[in-house]
């Protein structure tokens, strides 16, 4: 399966085509990128940065163990967005939209996210990272990134990344909520390891940094203490804290 993702993918170092011989290869700069279980791995530990690779580190740990999977219908939703075009799912973890879409390419820079994600019928995977995506200019009809996009270390270049490679992009971000966002400060809380909330406003000018244009805007009531992080707190699932965008690419 690695071969047939080879009409998309583009060498993340200097974007030059890659040949399949057993690993991937950049024809124009020679750098190589082996392939564990049919997964193509383009963010090893050694190429990143040290925030990165923190961040990675701590996610296979977390991935190690079982991921809280929302039952809200979201993935099931997101999937219809993705079956009939070629779409990639960035930050895809378990593969949960996977699951209902299996002909998503789902990418992740946690290689245990990556192996549960096959595990539950994902077809098609990479491991990268949002920042540098290893595929050529416009090979998705749509891009998906669901409760992510806060979670990276650069979201401004991670946005710049979805532009390049599709025409469609499908947000959910999680946005700043005062009272909460106190209280996990107050108490050294994180739910991961980088925390960036951004609100519509920020998003929205985000987003048009890069051309891209807002066709539809909403909110989604993800549970603000999903999981018990905070394990005094309830859950709280009522309050509208996240974000859902659609754009596109003129």
């Amino acid at each position: 399966k690695p071969a047939m993702l080879d009409k998309l993918l583009a060498c993340p170092n200097c974007h030059g085509k890659l040949r399949f011989l057993k690993v991937f290869q950049c024809v124009s700069c020679g750098s190589k990128y082996p392939i564990y279980r049919d997964i193509p791995l383009f963010a090893q530990p050694d190429n990143l940065s040290k925030v990165l690779k923190n961040s990675q580190f701590s996610y296979n740990l977390l991935h190690q163990k079982p991921w809280d999977q929302l039952h809200d219908g979201s993935n099931e939703i997101l999937a219809a967005f993705a079956r009939g075009n070629k779409t990639l799912d960035i930050a895809c973890g378990d593969g949960y939209v996977e699951k209902f879409a299996p002909e998503t390419i789902g990418l992740d820079f946690s290689l245990n996210a990556l192996l549960k994600a096959k595990k539950n019928g994902a077809g098609y995977l990479i491991q990268a990272i949002a920042e540098n995506l290893p595929f050529k200019d416009n090979a998705f009809d749509l891009v998906i990134c669901n409760g992510s996009l806060e979670h990276f270390a650069d979201p401004l270049t991670a946005i710049a990344e979805m532009s390049r490679v599709s025409r469609i992009q499908v947000l959910t971000v999680h946005a700043s909520v005062p009272g909460h966002n106190l209280i996990s400060r107050l108490l050294r809380v994180k739910h991961q390891p980088i925390e960036k909330p951004i609100g519509m406003k920020k998003l929205e000018s985000m987003l048009k940094q890069h051309k891209l244009q807002v066709v539809f805007k909403g909110v989604w009531t993800l549970p603000l203490n999903y999981g018990r992080v905070i394990k005094f707190l309830p859950v709280l699932s009522g309050i509208p804290s996240t974000t859902f965008i659609i754009s596109f690419k003129k």
